[in-house]
């Protein structure tokens, strides 16, 4: 069973604008953290910004730096090379976007947002309320 998450950015000119990816699959923090340290630290060399940029390009079936081209997946997804593997191989749909009041209309179980300023990761929960603050370092 799949633990649904969504993970984005604020949008630097409305900071209560989060811009978000779908993640099906393993999106509790204790998993989703160190996948996103990953990401950030061997894929994207510690650039936050081209980790939120990578994040962005795609819903996600699941993410994971460990993620090489090849990996095996189901007909309609495909592997991005130490990002994850995509929900589906079809051209990606808008980002979706949504003030953190209304995350309780996600129905997921949390929601990751990545600050640039300071290479952190606020955890959510799916109503939106924040519950920690983790560094990417």
């Amino acid at each position: 069973m799949g633990t649904p998450c969504y993970v984005g950015a604020t949008d630097p000119d409305q900071p209560t604008i989060v811009r978000a990816r779908y993640v099906h699959f393993d999106g509790y923090p204790a998993s989703l953290i160190p996948q996103l340290r990953g990401i950030w630290a061997n894929t994207t060399r510690r650039d936050t910004t081209a980790l939120i940029d990578a994040v962005l390009a795609h819903d996600w079936e699941y993410l994971g730096p460990d993620v090489i081209e090849g990996t095996h997946s189901f007909p309609d997804q495909h592997p991005v090379a130490g990002v994850g593997m995509t929900l589906d191989d079809s051209d990606p749909e808008p980002a979706t976007v949504f003030p953190l009041s209304r995350a309780i209309d996600l129905a997921a179980s949390w929601i990751y947002v990545i600050n640039p300023a300071d290479n952190t990761v606020m955890v959510h929960s799916g109503d939106g309320e924040p519950v920690g603050a983790h560094p990417l370092a």
